[in-house]
């Protein structure tokens, strides 16, 4: 929660949304004054009470009635064939802006397009990129990624055994910063990795 609050936008993929429609990545949580505590550190660092939340659709495949689109400063990155299938059902509204970034792909220059855009039309600096394997790889393919945080467990996955297994890009490269734990469950292990030194 202390990242979504640091960033200027907090980001998904469209697959991501479909998988999990009740998604909407705020900064507190019920029972808790967390949110406001995290609203008033953005304030006073000169930054919009909340992120904006940025999806990335190819194809422009969204359901519009999902709760993230009832929330305001939500900005769709999509390709020409995609923002004509979201202004057919809808896509046009208060709230919500279709940011146009290539005619049928996404690949490295259309990211580096739509990142530009974020930067200079809505103020993106920091981007929290929440999921899922194929943003991060487009993000990562464009020379978009600074950091990347992993969740290592002890279990173990046979790609073999299960289909539609992620991999994530190479790390060999990456500078391991910052490992944690955490005693509630000391099988998870916690990695901040530093890929572009800039």
């Amino acid at each position: 929660r202390y990242l979504r609050a640091c960033a200027d936008a907090v980001s998904v993929g469209g697959q991501t949304l479909r998988d999990q429609p009740e998604l909407v990545p705020r900064l507190g949580h019920a029972g808790s004054d967390l949110g406001d505590v995290l609203e008033r550190f953005r304030i006073d660092r000169g930054l919009r009470r909340l992120p904006l939340q940025v999806i990335y659709t190819q194809s422009g495949d969204l359901d519009l009635s999902v709760r993230l689109f009832n929330t305001p400063g939500v900005v769709v990155v999509t390709t020409d064939h995609g923002a004509r299938r979201l202004r057919a059902r809808g896509g046009e509204r208060p709230g919500l802006t279709l940011l146009v970034a290539g005619d049928v792909t996404l690949g490295a220059a259309e990211m580096l397009h739509a990142h530009r855009r974020l930067f200079g039309e809505f103020g993106v600096r920091y981007l929290d990129c929440e999921g899922g394997a194929t943003i991060l790889d487009a993000l990562h393919g464009a020379g978009l990624v600074d950091e990347v945080f992993v969740t290592v467990t002890a279990v173990r996955i046979d790609p073999a055994e299960h289909g539609g297994v992620k991999r994530l890009f190479d790390l060999n490269a990456a500078r391991l910063i910052a490992e944690g734990h955490t005693a509630a469950d000391p099988d998870y292990v916690f990695r901040r990795f530093r890929i572009n030194e800039r």
